[in-house]
This record gives structure tokens, C-alpha cells and sequence, in this order.
């Protein structure tokens, strides 16, 4: 293990958990909370000399929900912000600590799904619970059970550890006090983990940085499709569609440029303007034209539409496997057969025919660009029921 990395810790934890108390103990520094414990107002970076870690302190979660939906949308934020803008060890997130006051006698499983949402996006990551203010001896065994059965109702939540704390000595009167334990204990069994929560959160920001890379890919070749719906409306054979050529071409160089592909103009030539493209899009209409009663124009625009969508899909495909060094952007035949199998298989362009047929008696006075947009959704719905199914 490199002891001179940090561990990202992010805490969290109800209003008036005893969030700040734990950070300045580890950190040294004091906490500014507003007026009274809860009231943390923004999220703010504390580092350890001591430990190796790392401490983003956030807004506690309230009754209100309106104010734990604005907790969830500050961390999911900051989290963003941070792989994107974020250098070294500062990028990702390594742990959680989610607070639980020892003194409140009970666990409510509606907070540990707050913080699950909070940190949807960083599968796996390693969290312990943290009991805080937790003075009475007696009373520990039965909230490290209470704490362990709340996160058992709780699915996808890699807990490490339940870790009973006093930040800070409390006194109970005059004569007793109740000194600081186990926060050597509690940075101490973080940073044992440190080696898989870094592995962790590699994997999470590689998927994070990929999936920024598709969002932002998906807009390209959405409005690309869309474009192709109206370009597509212009009356001509699909034989001699050199009017889509100038919008593939920009489709596919806009999606390398997103994920950083090294691509030559003999490679763009060997994708766009494909015979086999032509061949998917007849296919379509030869079957199309017969079954659906829509203006040949029309049904043009919206195959052109599908055709470009299903492209970009590929492209996008094709894209992710050179981004992770699985496909060699030099090898402009492998490359192209890759994206060529990757439109024949295209969702989009399997369920156009089927969805314009279940769809005839709807069709009539639809534009090109709907009636893409409404395959597009039916298909993505489709697509989200079996995912959710699984």
C-alpha cells in the first residue's frame, strides 16, 4: 500500500449526527456549521496530517424532503465535478462514513436509502457505519445490531464495518466524563481497505468518465438522426443517397472526437456512405412500402433517421472498444466489419418495421422526425423493462 496517497472519504449522516465533531477530530480543523451542529450549509474538504485520509463533509439529511432531495443533488454535484475536474487523488471516491447517533437509540432504513442514492453512481464503494456519541457502554451492542439489520434491508451496499465512536470527551457531570475512542480504530480500518477501495474506485471513474462520453455521444448522433429525418424527406433512392454522406461523416468524426479516437480519413471513407447502409435501408423499405400506409417521403425521412441512429449506436460501439484498447483504430477493415455487424444487429433497425406496422393507423400526418423519435422511445422503453427485469 502507497501511504502517501489519500483515501476520498465522503460523510454522511443525519442533521445533527455528529458529523462535524468526528471531522475536526481527525482533521484538526474546526468545522464551520452555522448555528447549531445541523446546519452545514455546503459541502467543504477536510485533509488529516495524521491519517491518509481525505474528509468531504456534506449536508445532513432532514425530515423535510424537499431538503433531502437538495442533499442528494449537492453530493451527486460535487461527485461530478470532481471526476471532471478533479487531479490525482482528488478525482473519485474511496469510502463512506455514513453517521448514526448513538444517543437516538434507532436506525432508520429510509437513511441508509437517502445515502444509497446519494451514491448511486460509485458501485461497491466500502462503507462503515459510524455510530457517533456513543457514551453508554451498554448501549453499544444493541445499536451495532440495530445498525447491521438496517443495512440488511438494504441492497448493493458494500458494509465494512459498524465502528461505535466519542469524537470529542463529553461530560455527564462534574466528576464523569466520557473520553474520545475508537477514531484511530475507524481510520485505521478505512485505510486497511485503501488497496480495494482504490481498485473500486478506478472502475467507477472509468465507467463514470465512459458514460459522460456516451451522454455526450448519444446528443451528437440524436440530433444527427434527427437532422436525417428532414434531409432523409427529400425524395431520392437510398441507391444514390450521397445527401446523407456530409451528415454521416460528421456524425462519425464528432463521435471519435469524443472518446479521443486517433481515426485517418480512409477509415472515415470505409464507414460512411457503406453499400451495406444502402442495403439495410432498402431492405427496410422494400418491406415497408407495401404494408404501411405513409407517404413515401415520409417513410424515407424516417428510415434515413433510424439508419443514421443505428450508425451513431455503432459508431459509439466501436468507439468504447478502441477507448479500452479491445479494438485497434489501424486496422480500418477490423473496424469497419465491427460496425457494419453492430448496425445489422441495431435494435433500431429490427423493430422500425414492426413498429410502423403495430402503429399503421396512427401514422397518418405524422412527420419523419416524430415518427423516429416514437420508435426511438418505443425501443428504449423496451430496453428499460429488460433491464429492470433482470
Amino acid at each position: 500500500m502507497e501511504t502517501n496517497r489519500k483515501m476520498n472519504v465522503l460523510v454522511l449522516g443525519a442533521s445533527g449526527a455528529g458529523k462535524s465533531t468526528l471531522i475536526k477530530a481527525i482533521s484538526g480543523t474546526e468545522v464551520i456549521t452555522g448555528v447549531g451542529e445541523g446546519n452545514t450549509q455546503k459541502i467543504s474538504v477536510y485533509e488529516s496530517e495524521t491519517w491518509p485520509i481525505r474528509l468531504i463533509d456534506t449536508k445532513g439529511f432532514e425530515y423535510n424532503l424537499f431538503k433531502q432531495g437538495e442533499t442528494i443533488r449537492q453530493v451527486k454535484k460535487y461527485l461530478k465535478e470532481q471526476v471532471k475536474d478533479g487531479q490525482g487523488d482528488d478525482r473519485g471516491l474511496d469510502a463512506v462514513w455514513y453517521c448514526v447517533e448513538g444517543t437516538a437509540r434507532r436506525m432508520f432504513t429510509h437513511n441508509i436509502e437517502l445515502m444509497n442514492k446519494s451514491i448511486k453512481g460509485w458501485k461497491n464503494v466500502p462503507v462503515f457505519a459510524v455510530i457517533t456519541k456513543s457514551y453508554s457502554e451498554i448501549d453499544i451492542p444493541e445499536n451495532i445490531d440495530a445498525v447491521n439489520k438496517a443495512f440488511a434491508k438494504t441492497k448493493h451496499i458494500n458494509l465494512k464495518g459498524v465502528i461505535p465512536v466519542v469524537a470529542e470527551e463529553y461530560h455527564i457531570n462534574d466528576e464523569v466524563s466520557v473520553e474520545p475512542k475508537n477514531i484511530g480504530e475507524l481510520c485505521v480500518a478505512t485505510i486497511n481497505c485503501m488497496d480495494e477501495a482504490k481498485e473500486i474506485a478506478k472502475e467507477n471513474l472509468d465507467r463514470m468518465v465512459l458514460e459522460q462520453k456516451r451522454y455526450t455521444a448519444n446528443a451528437v448522433t440524436a440530433g444527427a438522426a434527427a437532422t436525417a429525418a428532414v434531409v432523409g424527406a427529400v425524395p431520392f433512392e437510398f441507391a444514390d443517397a450521397v445527401l446523407l454522406v456530409p451528415l454521416e461523416t460528421s456524425l462519425t468524426k464528432g463521435i471519435f472526437k469524443v472518446y479521443g479516437v486517433d481515426f485517418s480519413g480512409q477509415l472515415i471513407s470505409g464507414i460512411v456512405g457503406s453499400a451495406m447502409i444502402t442495403n439495410i435501408a432498402k431492405g427496410i423499405l422494400k418491406v415497408a412500402t407495401d404494408k404501411i400506409p405513409v407517404a413515401g417521403a415520409i417513410l424515407n425521412g424516417t428510415v434515413a433517421a433510424v439508419i443514421v441512429e443505428a450508425l451513431g449506436q455503432a459508431i459509439i460501439a466501436a468507439s468504447e472498444s478502441m477507448y479500452k484498447g479491445q479494438l485497434d483504430p489501424q486496422k480500418i477493415d477490423a473496424v469497419v466489419d465491427y460496425i457494419g455487424d453492430k448496425v445489422k444487429e441495431s435494435k433500431y433497425v429490427g423493430s422500425t418495421v414492426t413498429y410502423l406496422e403495430e402503429n399503421a393507423n396512427k401514422l397518418q400526418g405524422k412527420k419523419a422526425k416524430d415518427l423516429y423519435l416514437a420508435i426511438k422511445g418505443s425501443i428504449e422503453n423496451s430496453v428499460a423493462k429488460e433491464e429492470k427485469a433482470e
